[in-house]
């Protein structure tokens, strides 16, 4: 005869209750932290790489471009914050041009990248033999740039061009290898309240126009202690301009730029 037996009950203590709410709050706690850290330096990191790609854009943009910059040309402004220089558009090398009494016209070697059809008249000019900074940008006649450039023709000399400008002028002197550009109205960047703007299509001036410019684009933002420096060319090396600033990011990061562009110094 079988005898009955109550069944015992079974569950947690209290005591057991509080030590697993304790071991579960802590668990909780480092697995926030874990997470939270990942989620800061995943940030971090976005951000970081952000203000490296600013940097890059904007310090690429200003580099490739004043590696056209006309020799001799490059000059700053504003305490360094504001650079400004003249832009070429092609080259190629000339058969005659007038130095002893002005002209309309001369005759050149065909440009390899620069077409009858690729004549802006309203910006193009020819400038020989930029071997200063002193004048060229007043546009004086006798000088080293001339006015507008009015078309390119058929040269009498076989194979040859002839350059047709708008206004007679006459230059200051032969180039030694007999080199010329094409040129167009100066181009200034500038720093500026954490911006950094291109200012173009402004025209020659003995002195920089920035307030009332039309032609102003922002290049990059979040930019502070932006400046430019210039080192002359010498004779054993090329001119050189040196970009410094500083990208700030939203939580304090910053990234440093310095950047040395060559510029050639053969006029």
């Amino acid at each position: 005869m079988s005898v009955y037996r109550p069944r015992q009950a079974s569950g947690f203590t209290l005591i057991e209750m509080v030590i697993t709410i304790v071991i579960v709050g802590i668990l909780g706690v480092g697995i926030a932290n874990f997470i939270g850290r990942s989620v800061q330096g995943m940030a971090d990191t976005a951000e970081r790489q952000q203000l490296a790609t600013i940097g890059w854009v904007v310090s690429e943009k200003i580099s490739r471009e004043l590696r056209n910059a006309l020799p001799n040309s490059i000059r700053t402004h504003v305490a360094g914050t504001c650079l400004e220089f003249v832009p070429t558009v092609a080259g190629s090398d000339y058969l005659t041009v007038p130095t002893l009494t002005a002209a309309s016209s001369f005759e050149a070697v065909p440009f390899p990248d620069y077409a009858a059809a690729d004549v802006n008249t309203a910006q193009d000019r020819i400038a020989v033999y930029p071997n200063t900074v002193s004048g060229l940008y007043s546009l004086p006649n006798p000088g080293m740039i001339s006015g507008k450039l009015s078309q390119l023709s058929a040269g009498t000399t076989v194979n040859a061009i002839t350059v047709e400008l708008a206004a007679s002028h006459r230059f200051l002197t032969d180039s030694p290898t007999r080199r010329f550009y094409v040129v167009q109205d100066p181009v200034m960047y500038c720093f500026s309240s954490g911006t950094l703007f291109r200012y173009n299509a402004y025209g020659f001036s003995t002195t920089p126009l920035t307030a009332g410019v039309s032609n102003q684009t922002v290049i990059g933002n979040r930019i502070s202690s932006g400046t430019f420096a210039y080192s002359p060319s010498t004779l054993s090396r090329s001119g050189i301009v040196t970009i410094s600033f500083r990208v700030q990011g939203d939580n304090g990061a910053t990234q440093a730029v310095d950047q040395e562009v060559q510029i050639r110094n053969v006029p």
